[in-house]
Formats: C-alpha cells, sequence, structure tokens
C-alpha cells in the first residue's frame, strides 16, 4: 500500500510547526516508513505508527485538517509530519479537477497551477515570479551544500514551500522542476531501485536555471513560466497498430507497463498505466488488463494488435486517456515490416536523433511519446562493452545497453543471450537514445526468432531462451569508434557536489582541470576551477554565521559548469549520430566552448 498524495504547503506548514529538537529526529522517523501499516480506503488512508499511534490521512490531503494523529499533540505532533513528508507530492489542486477521462492510477498526473496563467506578452517576470524564483534558488543552493546526504525532510519542506508559491502565481515550469528534484532526493535517500545521480542533477540543473532565467528577468521569459498541464482533448478517430511494450517503474514507488503505437502518418501514441507497488510485481505488469473503451486487453497483447479508437482523447504528448467516453474495437495487427511502421525505420537516424535532442527544448510533459525512440536496422555484434548493432548508415556500432539492471526484469539477461548466441544476425530494433551511439533496447524483431513471439520480442517483457536463438559464430564489429572529449571528468564533479556537497571538491580537481585543457577544452577548465574556488570559498558575517552568500556563488559556478557540460554533451551527441564524423577528434564539444551560457553571479 502507499500514502496518498499530499499537497505541498500541507507538509511545508506541519514541518515548520515542529519545535527544533523534533525536526532533528524527523528523518530517523521518516526512515521508519517500512515498519507503518498502511491501511487505505475509498477516503484516505490510516497509517499505523506502532500498537499506540495512527495518523488518518482523508483524501485529497489538500489542507492542514486532512492530516489527524490520535497522539493529540497537533501541529506539534513528530508523527504526523513524518507521515506527510514521506507521502508523494500532490501535483493536482482541488480548483482544477483533472479532465474527465484522466486515469488516476497512470505515471504523472495532471499538472495545474492556482492562478491564472501569466500573459505572455509580460517582457519580464513580476517582482513575485522574482520572489518564487530567489526563493527556489535559495534553497536549491542549500542542497548543493551539503548534497544528498544533507537534503532531509526540513530542506524537502523548504523546497515544497517554495513549489506552492511557484503554482499559487502561474509558474509551473519551476514548480514542476522543483517538484521532480524533491522526488528524486526522496528516492536517493531511500535507495530507490530507479533512483540515477544523473536524474537528479539534471533535475537540479533545470530548476536552477529556470530560477535565474525569472530572477534576473533574462531569456524567453514566456518559456521561463511553462504551461501548465492540461487534461485530456479530443484527437479524433484513430486506427492504431502496436509497437513494443516496456515496464515502468518510477521513483515514485509506481509500476506498470507503457505500450507504444503508430497510427497512419507515422505519429505515435503511449498508453501507459501504473499503480503502487514494487519491483516483484514490475515484470508481471504488463500482462495485466487495460481497458480502452470497450476493448479489454494487456498490454503485451496490445502491442501486436490493431486498434480501431473512436473519439479518442489525448493529452498534449499524445498519451490516450482511458475515458468512458472512448469506444474501441480490437482488429488485427500488423508486423514491423508492414506499413504503418515499416516508415519509422525508414527515416534516417540523424533526423532520429535530432529529433530526440531537439525535444529537450520543449518542458517535459510537452514532448511527444516516442520523441526519444530509435529504430534501427542492423546486425548484432558484441565485444567488451556488450551488445552492439551494425548499421549501413553509421561508420561505427551503435551500443545497447539495459534500461534496467534489476534482475526482476529480464532486460540484462536478454541482452547477454544475444550477445552470446546471435552475433552477425540482422534484426529490426526499437531502441530509446541515450548518448554518443549509445541506445537502451527496448524490442527487437528477427525472421529467425519463433513465431510464439507474435513478430517482435520486448526485451523487458519477453524471457529469451537458448534455444530461440540461432547457432552464430562471434564477430568482430566493424568501424572504429572516434574519441570524444574528456566531459564524464566535469560530469563526475557536477555529480560528487550533489552527493556529498561542497564537501566532495577534493584536490584531484586541479588534475582534471589540466587533462580537460589538454584536449582543448579551455571552458571546461575554467568552469571546473571555478567550481573548486566556490567551493572552497566559507566566510562569515559580524555574528560568526557562514555567509549565505557562499551558498549562492557556489550554486551559481555549479550552474555554470552543468550549462556548459549539457551544451557540449549535446553537441557531442549529435555528432555522433551523423553518418560522417570527420576528424578523429571531435570538435564539436569545442564549438560548444563559445555557446556555453554561464550565467552572471
Amino acid at each position: 500500500m502507499s500514502l496518498p498524495a499530499v499537497a505541498p504547503h500541507v507538509v511545508a506548514d506541519a514541518v515548520a510547526a515542529l519545535p527544533t529538537r523534533l525536526r532533528s529526529k524527523l528523518d530517523q522517523a521518516i526512515e521508519k516508513q517500512p515498519t507503518w501499516t498502511i491501511t487505505t480506503s475509498d477516503s484516505g488512508a490510516t497509517i499505523t505508527i506502532d500498537d499506540h499511534v495512527t495518523v488518518t490521512l482523508t483524501t485529497p490531503v489538500e489542507t492542514a485538517d486532512g492530516a489527524a494523529c490520535n497522539c493529540l499533540l497537533a501541529p506539534r505532533c513528530l508523527h504526523r509530519a513524518a507521515v506527510l513528508s514521506a507521502a508523494p507530492v500532490l501535483t493536482t489542486h482541488p480548483h482544477h479537477a483533472a479532465a474527465a477521462g484522466s486515469d488516476v492510477a497512470t505515471t504523472e498526473a495532471v499538472l495545474t497551477t492556482e492562478a491564472d496563467p501569466p500573459d505572455p506578452a509580460a517582457p519580464s517576470a513580476t517582482a513575485d515570479e522574482k520572489a518564487a524564483a530567489t526563493q527556489v534558488r535559495d534553497v536549491v543552493a542549500q542542497i548543493l551544500e551539503h548534497g544528498v546526504a544533507g537534503a532531509g525532510a526540513v530542506s524537502q519542506a523548504d523546497l515544497l514551500r517554495a513549489i506552492h508559491q511557484a503554482r499559487a502565481i502561474g509558474l509551473p515550469r519551476l514548480a514542476t522542476a522543483a517538484t521532480r528534484v524533491v522526488e528524486q532526493l526522496r528516492a536517493a535517500r531511500r535507495s530507490t531501485p530507479g533512483f540515477r545521480l544523473a536524474d537528479l542533477t539534471e533535475d537540479l540543473r533545470e530548476a536552477l536555471i529556470v530560477s535565474h532565467l525569472l530572477s534576473e528577468g533574462i531569456g524567453d521569459q514566456r518559456a521561463a513560466r511553462g504551461t501548465s498541464r492540461r487534461g485530456y482533448g479530443p484527437v479524433g478517430d484513430l486506427h492504431l497498430y502496436g509497437l513494443c511494450t516496456e515496464p515502468l517503474r518510477t521513483t515514485t514507488g509506481h509500476v506498470g507497463a507503457i505500450s507504444y503505437l503508430t497510427d497512419g502518418d507515422s505519429t505515435i501514441w503511449s498508453l501507459a498505466q501504473a499503480r503502487p507497488g514494487d519491483g516483484d510485481t514490475a515484470r508481471n505488469a504488463a500482462q495485466a488488463s487495460v481497458n480502452l473503451g470497450d476493448v479489454t486487453i494487456s498490454h503485451r497483447e496490445l502491442d501486436r494488435a490493431g486498434i480501431i479508437v473512436i473519439n479518442a482523447h489525448a493529452s498534449v504528448d499524445r498519451r490516450l486517456s482511458h475515458g468512458r467516453t472512448v469506444q474501441a474495437v480490437r482488429t488485427t495487427g500488423r508486423t514491423w515490416h508492414e506499413e504503418p511502421a515499416d516508415a519509422l525505420w525508414r527515416q534516417p537516424i540523424p533526423e532520429q536523433a535530432a529529433r530526440w535532442l531537439n525535444a529537450f527544448e520543449v518542458a517535459q510533459h510537452e514532448r511527444p511519446a516516442g520523441h526519444d525512440l530509435a529504430f534501427l536496422d542492423g546486425v548484432l555484434a558484441a565485444d567488451q562493452r556488450g551488445l552492439l548493432l551494425q548499421t549501413a548508415q553509421l561508420p561505427g556500432p551503435v551500443i545497447v545497453l539495459a534500461p534496467h539492471d534489476d534482475p526482476v526484469l529480464p532486460y540484462v539477461a536478454n541482452l547477454r543471450l544475444l550477445a552470446a548466441h546471435a552475433t552477425g544476425m540482422p534484426v529490426r530494433m526499437i531502441g530509446r537514445f541515450h548518448g554518443p551511439r549509445q541506445v537502451h533496447g527496448l524490442a527487437v524483431a528477427a525472421p529467425w526468432l519463433p513465431d510464439r513471439f507474435g513478430g517482435h520480442v520486448d526485451l523487458g517483457v519477453d524471457q529469451l531462451q537458448r534455444a530461440d536463438l540461432p547457432d552464430a559464430e562471434t564477430t568482430e564489429p566493424s568501424g572504429n569508434d572516434q574519441p570524444q572529449p574528456p566531459l564524464h571528468l566535469l560530469t563526475h564533479h557536477l555529480q560528487r557536489v550533489v552527493a556529498a556537497g561542497r564537501a566532495a571538491l577534493m584536490p584531484d580537481v586541479d588534475r582534471d582541470a589540466r587533462a580537460l585543457l589538454d584536449a582543448q577544452l579551455p571552458t571546461a577548465a575554467s568552469v571546473l576551477r571555478e567550481l573548486r574556488r566556490a567551493g572552497h570559498r566559507r566566510s562569515r558575517d559580524a555574528f560568526g554565521r557562514l555567509n549565505q552568500q557562499d551558498s549562492t556563488a557556489l550554486a551559481v559556478a555549479w550552474l555554470s559548469g552543468a550549462a556548459y557540460q549539457y551544451a557540449a554533451a549535446t553537441a557531442v551527441t549529435a555528432k555522433s549520430w551523423q553518418p560522417n564524423r570527420g576528424r578523429e577528434v571531435d570538435d564539436n564539444a569545442h564549438r560548444a566552448e563559445g555557446r556555453a551560457w554561464q550565467p552572471s553571479a
């Protein structure tokens, strides 16, 4: 069982009401969450802390009255504050109900704002918007000061209060980025299997960039404010054919599956369903039934079938609704080598990579379904890097990685079998772009696969056996991989600050800065050295307290490095997917030296 979502300001108020001695015990109280007994009902949930204490949440938990503890110490109640701090963040406002047909069990909720969206013609941020952006920046600066280990429930509550303020005045992009930071911090402190330090680093970069744009009044203010996530709207009648299915595991404790489908115009749509669960149920989620109008079908069956949807509704990112107004009829599916799916593989790989990279220019909830999918034809190969795919369009092989390394899911086992027993064999693959000449393998189709797979294998759902694979000889991959700029040196230090704060900036920064200079990346070396200087800069005010401005300077230096690293890595990645690499050493990162954006303190 999982806890119901709680509005950000309710959590912030509950933590703020605690006396100092109880705040210091809050993180320890949250760590006992696995011992809680959660009983849910239509009206909310009852959480049994121990034999004598129970906390009752009445959904939706949008006010302080929605959370009560029988210890009668509210609002100075540690049990109540711990439960609220452990609950997911509520992303809907009571005055803006989700659109008809939205599924409360899907991975993402409908995000709205309390106020009307700001005037898109406004030349700069208002005083209230600048204050909200500064508040987020200051909290994120404190997170970078101490790292994940120091970003406990109190720091998260401060950020939740800033999120509430950002929503209230109409800054959805800032609120969404900060909400993802809170979710990632909680996942990190709980050692959630799906947590990735790189994801938290990216979310912190996004939150700081939006804060900087708004607080300084620079750049595209309309884009910095963002647009609220709206509900589902009508998209007409659709005749869809399944492509593939992958399991979902989120940092918020949800598991499920998402299926990708295509229509006659090669447009990709998605149908997702996720519910609270653990890793043991992740693999079987694709076998669970999903309703689309009058059709009840599992995700695994859906990605091999066709379906006609009458009066279809979808969100702006082309995520289909499960609404009752939708009507659907199941039809015969088509293979990847038939239209309309076959057209997806005819698009040149560089154009597919450009579609993926261009999607990063818009907010995450506005990126269309399948924007990051790679449709590749080639021959399997293997070396010390693992499974490779050689394509005719690229001079070097594509590295195929597993999206998840959890043994509960069959990704790793399937890729290892293909690398050991299917090299030299032609395949058609669907992957997810991951980096320079790298994809996460999602599904493969080949004429030599057994018919029982129904045309293709979903690598995260289906389990390959040795008998399913041909007796193929090991082949060496052709083509040469060109050396990449050592941007990982900068990335390493940026992530170390996120993990451990300023204390992680050790003397080896100078060694790595020299290596970046040797690689003809002077801007990378400059931002890295400035990060070290900001990390070692500690001053005190007239009362002997550590100066808050030092934390802000560290955040600015960190953001300069993160912004440069993002621009340079994007340039390197785009070049790696081009047919001709040209020079031996990729010079795209060098060109990014002049384009890297550096915020001023």
